[in-house]
C-alpha cells in the first residue's frame, strides 16, 4: 500500500502525523509527504517529502495585507478555521494533485484542516483519513466547511465527487469525547492513542540528572513566542523566584531579553524535545496548543494554560473539563498558580488517571494499520 500524507505547512501539524507514518512504514507500506513548508521535520524523521509550493511566501497567505494575525483572533470557531485553512489549502491544491497523480497512492492521510488532501482523494477516487491535531480541529463540521471554502478549487479541477471512503481519527481520550466541539461523534470516527513526537535530538546533560527541586516546563510552542509574543510570560518570570521549583523555559525563537533578568531558578533553552522534558516535570505552563496539551495528558503531567485566542479555547475547555489542568490569564499568572500546579492533589490524580487509562482504552497507531489496509482493499 502507498500512503500520501498531506499536511498544512506548519511544524505543529506535521509532528502528530509522524508516528502514524512510522507505523505504516514498519508494517511494510510506502509513505510519502506532500506539503508546503516545514519539510525538514519530515526528512529528519527518515521520511520522503515533495515540496508542493516552492517559493511561496506563506506569511502573506496566513496574514494577507490588512487582516488580523489569526493566532490572536478571539473566539475563533470552526467557521474561522475553515476560512483560514481553506485559503492555505487552496494555495497547495495544484502541487498536491500533481504529487498525488505522480505517486499514485492507495490512501491519503491528511491533517484535518488541510483541505487539499480530501480534494486529491476525491479526484483519484481513493479513501482518505482525516487526522485532527486535537480538540480544536476535531469538529466533524470542519470537512464540509472546508469544502465550501474551497469550492472554486473543486470547480477549477473538475472534482465533483467525494473520496471513496473517509475515516476520522480521534486522539482525545474516550471519556473526554463529550467535551469536544461539534456534538455527537460521527460513525466513521476511529479512536487512536496519541503518541508524542517532537523531533529527535541529543538530550542535554542536565535533563538526565535527577532534579533537586520540582521542575515546571514553560512553553509557547513553535510559534507563539516569536515576534514579541514571549512577553506574555513576563509576569510569570517575575514571580518564578518566589517558587521552590526549577523552571525550564523553551524559547521557541523568542527573544529572552524581552523578559528582563531571569531568576536563578529559571533555565532558558531554545528547544528541547517536549516528551523527554515532561517525563522529568511535575507540571507545565503553556499556550493551550494541541500537541502540548495531548503530550502532557499522555504523560500524566498537570497543566496550567494561558490561552490567547485562535484555536486555543476548545483545547482549554477540554483540559479544564478533564480536571487535569486549569486556565489563567497571563497577567494573573504568579507564584500562587505555580504552587497550585505542584501541590493540588486532585489535579495530579486526574492527570495520572488519564495517563494510566490510555493504553487500555485507546489503540496505538500500529494496531490500526490492519484496519487501514481493509479500508484500501
Amino acid at each position: 500500500m502507498r500512503a500520501l500524507f498531506v499536511t498544512s505547512p506548519v511544524l505543529s501539524h506535521i509532528f502528530p502525523t509522524i508516528p502514524v507514518a512510522h507505523a505504516l512504514r514498519a508494517a511494510g507500506h510506502e509513505v510519502r509527504y506532500a506539503a508546503g513548508e516545514a519539510l525538514d521535520a519530515v526528512t529528519a524523521a527518515g521520511l520522503h517529502a515533495v515540496d508542493v509550493t516552492p517559493g511561496v511566501d506563506y506569511e502573506k497567505v496566513w496574514v494577507p495585507e490588512g487582516t488580523e494575525d489569526p493566532m490572536h483572533v478571539r473566539d475563533a470557531g470552526v467557521e474561522f478555521l475553515a476560512e483560514l485553512f481553506g485559503r492555505v489549502s487552496g494555495v497547495e491544491v495544484d502541487g498536491v494533485l500533481a504529487a498525488a497523480r505522480s505517486y499514485r497512492p492507495d490512501l491519503i492521510v491528511h491533517s484535518a484542516a488541510q483541505g487539499a488532501g480530501a480534494l486529491a482523494a476525491a479526484a483519484l477516487g481513493i479513501p482518505c483519513v482525516e487526522l485532527p491535531l486535537g480538540p480544536a480541529d476535531s469538529d466533524p463540521r470542519l470537512a464540509g466547511l472546508l469544502r465550501e471554502a474551497m469550492k472554486d478549487d473543486y470547480a477549477r479541477h473538475g472534482v465533483t465527487g467525494t473520496p471513496r471512503g473517509t475515516v476520522r481519527i480521534n486522539t482525545v481520550p474516550r471519556r473526554l469525547s463529550a467535551l469536544l466541539p461539534g456534538g455527537e461523534r460521527p460513525e466513521n470516527e476511529w479512536a487512536m492513542r496519541y503518541v508524542p513526537y517532537n523531533g529527535g535530538g541529543v538530550l542535554p546533560e542536565w535533563l538526565a540528572r535527577p532534579t533537586e527541586r520540582p521542575r515546571i516546563a514553560v512553553t509557547l510552542g513553535s510559534i507563539g513566542a516569536q515576534w514579541g509574543g514571549i512577553t506574555v510570560l513576563a509576569p510569570l518570570m517575575a514571580a518564578a523566584g518566589q517558587v521552590d521549583a526549577e523552571f525550564v523555559l523553551t524559547l521557541g525563537g523568542g527573544d529572552v531579553e524581552l523578559l528582563g533578568e531571569l531568576p536563578e531558578n529559571v533555565r532558558a533553552v531554545e528547544w528541547v524535545p517536549l516528551a523527554p522534558l515532561l517525563e522529568t516535570c511535575a507540571g507545565i505552563i503553556h499556550h493551550a496548543g494541541s500537541g502540548t496539551l495531548l503530550t502532557a495528558l499522555t504523560l500524566g503531567v498537570p497543566q496550567c494554560v494561558i490561552p490567547d485566542g485562535a484555536y486555543q479555547q476548545a483545547n482549554t475547555e477540554l483540559l479544564v473539563g478533564s480536571g487535569a489542568g486549569f486556565a489563567v490569564a497571563p497577567d494573573e499568572l504568579g507564584a500562587t498558580e505555580c504552587r497550585r500546579l505542584l501541590e493540588d492533589g486532585e489535579l495530579r490524580a486526574a492527570a495520572e488517571g488519564i495517563r494510566d487509562e490510555l493504553p487500555r482504552t485507546m489503540p496505538s497507531p500500529a494496531s490500526l494499520v490492519p484496519r487501514w489496509e481493509e479500508l484500501v482493499a
